[in-house]
């Protein structure tokens, strides 16, 4: 009965042209306009073990709402729509000439490929370093306040950095702990399609630990680091990045006394595409692409080492509102066992098959 549903839904949003080629509403008042605009994104995944049942589902179901209040002050809201109705994202940012000021619930200004929209990012997935940073909450949403300041020549921006505080782990948890995260990110573009991105995050636990029952029951502070270069020039689409975390913590072995561990973990990754335009209006841009990702999440831990090649077409249907994808994952380390929330390619030495369909409206 689901997957009838969400054909209808895709047939839906197919046939009605004036919700799937543009934004849902527009409203323009004295100080600016309002938004109202969305993204669906369907997902199917076949896998080579059998074991494993294909997936056909709902990835994402988003509705957005961005505008002007006053002079120098927007808003963003994203809400998700799939299961029980709840806020995603939730911001207010005051803009002010090469200074940007934004509070509330957002994306940490971390990696480049964490920060990318899932609307154009030219994978089904994203990497395993990146992956594995936002099960931990490094690189993921939280509530805090950053500052961005920026410099534009002729038309882009050739330098950016951005500093903020950020809520840390235990995030709309009504404050369990006190920890806090501090971050630091730079995108320098000395020309215009090539920018190297850096970035350095202190984060400090706070008082308050996990009860002492749990036998990982306190992290100290960690430090996490990235940096990279993205190439977007002349329809090359590169981009390589390395990221990086050393965490300490405390662990309890059996009632003894705790015991002080850390622990290094890093990864990379690596992609190549070329756009390729076909002059049409629709289906007007064809890119074939292949990425290299290499996650080690201990490195004094043998066993757990995750390497993956990743062979994609990316089908712009629509220049601004849909696009088709289409995945093939080959795992390298067949002795490693996928942590299912990690990795979304299946439990164990999974190669797998995806496709996705985005629609906007």
């Amino acid at each position: 009965m689901r997957i009838y549903a969400i054909w209808l839904l895709l047939a839906a949003l197919l046939l009605t042209s004036g919700i799937a080629f543009g934004d849902l509403l527009t409203v323009k008042h004295a100080h600016g306009s309002l938004r109202i605009f969305g993204k669906v994104q369907v997902y199917y995944a076949t896998y080579e073990d059998d074991r494993v049942s294909d997936t056909f589902d709902l990835k994402r179901a988003r509705l957005d709402v961005i505008g002007q209040v006053f002079d120098r002050v927007y808003f963003f809201v994203e809400s998700n729509l799939l299961g029980k109705f709840h806020l995603y994202l939730a911001s207010v940012t005051l803009k002010f000439p090469h200074l940007d000021l934004r509070f509330g619930q957002q994306w940490k200004p971390v990696s480049w490929e964490a920060k990318h929209p899932t609307a154009t990012l030219p994978f089904i997935f994203f990497s395993l370093p990146t992956l594995y940073f936002l099960r931990n909450n490094v690189c993921f949403m939280d509530i805090g306040a950053r500052a961005t300041l920026h410099f534009e020549r002729d038309g882009y921006r050739f330098f950016v950095l951005e500093g903020g505080v950020f809520n840390g782990t235990g995030i709309n948890r009504g404050d369990e702990n006190d920890q806090k995260d501090w971050v630091v990110r730079t995108a320098i573009q000395p020309i215009k399609g090539i920018t190297f991105v850096g970035n350095y995050t202190y984060g400090t636990y706070g008082s308050n630990r996990v009860p002492d029952t749990d036998p990982l029951f306190g992290h100290a502070n960690y430090q996490q680091y990235s940096a990279g270069v993205v190439v977007d020039y002349q329809g090359i689409d590169f981009a390589s990045e390395w990221i990086a975390m050393h965490r300490d913590y405390l662990q309890n072995k059996a009632n003894l006394d705790p015991e002080n561990k850390a622990w290094d973990n890093y990864g990379f990754y690596t992609h190549l595409g070329y756009k390729i335009k076909t002059g049409q209006k629709y289906f007007h841009q064809v890119e074939p692409i292949v990425r290299y990702e290499y996650m080690d999440r201990n490195r004094e831990v043998s066993g757990d080492l995750q390497r993956a090649v990743t062979y994609g077409v990316n089908v712009a249907i629509d220049k601004h509102y849909a696009r088709f994808q289409v995945n093939y994952v080959q795992n390298l380390d067949d002795s490693c066992a996928y942590d299912p929330v990690t990795s979304p390619y299946g439990k164990q030495a999974n190669n797998v098959l995806a496709a996705e369909l985005l629609l906007a409206f």
